[in-house]
């Protein structure tokens, strides 16, 4: 086998959550060009049914499920659909998630703490619990990959305040990761995660505007500009695919340098 076979995903099925759009649309597209199937949920719907033509385009089957993924019955209903159409889960990529409101660890009601840690750690557990079954009744092993973000390893520094929900939230997913992986592994379930920086997505596009808080991420970055949506892609199918078929419990860092110093 040529180490470029390694990278085929040729009849698996994937499934991307928050798909619709950013890193997640990348991320589904790239695992449609790689060979897979790809299911696709969202809240964007109209976002979301446009990225799943793209992969049809591509010569893939697709299905688009408009859900919350904080919501176990619509998560149930969505897995049940995927299989249905599509046979069966090979890949989850746990994308779903919301950007911090940017508020002060004093200033941020209890409920959006809540919701934050729902959306974007407590989601990839109702989420991978599903998905894990579905793989353990099929026996066949499969692969899941989480989006954590490099703060789960550092606090933004963004005085006078530091996104520390959503810091916390992706810290956790890091953890939730290796502790997926360390009871999955003997069943061939792999576990992994992504941990981007600073990204030209729609989530960033808010704190673009201030110059700022523009100038402090570059200067903090040793590339020296914001990551591109599209550099997700081989990433993600590697950790997809048998060429990491080694590999599980890790968090990659894809973030210019940013976490160097």
């Amino acid at each position: 086998m040529s180490v470029l076979d390694l990278f085929n995903l040729a009849g698996k099925t994937a499934v991307v959550t928050g798909g619709a759009r950013g890193l997640g649309r990348q991320m589904a597209i790239a695992l449609a060009e790689a060979g897979a199937d790809v299911a696709i949920c969202d809240l964007l719907e109209e976002e979301g049914q446009r990225a799943t033509a793209e992969i049809v385009a591509l010569g893939r089957r697709a299905y688009f499920g408009r859900i919350d993924v904080t919501r176990t019955d619509e998560i149930d209903a969505f897995i049940e659909e995927v299989v249905a159409r599509l046979g069966k889960i090979d890949i989850l990529i746990n994308n779903a998630g919301m950007p911090s409101d940017g508020l002060a660890l004093l200033d941020e009601p209890e409920d959006a703490w809540r919701r934050m840690l729902d959306t974007n750690l407590s989601s990839m557990f109702y989420l991978g619990k599903r998905v894990a079954r579905h793989m353990l009744d099929r026996g066949e092993g499969g692969v899941i990959i989480n989006m954590a973000s490099i703060n789960a390893l550092v606090i933004s520094n963004i005085a006078p305040r530091h996104n520390v929900p959503y810091c916390v939230a992706k810290a956790g997913v890091a953890q939730l990761t290796r502790g997926m992986a360390a009871e999955w592994a003997p069943h061939c379930i792999r576990v992994n995660a992504i941990a981007p920086g600073t990204m030209l997505t729609a989530q960033t596009a808010a704190s673009r505007k201030n110059p700022e808080i523009v100038e402090r991420i570059v200067a903090n970055t040793p590339m020296k500009r914001y990551g591109e949506e599209e550099e997700i892609k081989g990433l993600v199918v590697y950790l997809a695919s048998p060429a990491s078929s080694f590999m599980t419990g890790s968090l990659l860092v894809m973030d210019g340098g940013t976490t160097i110093w």
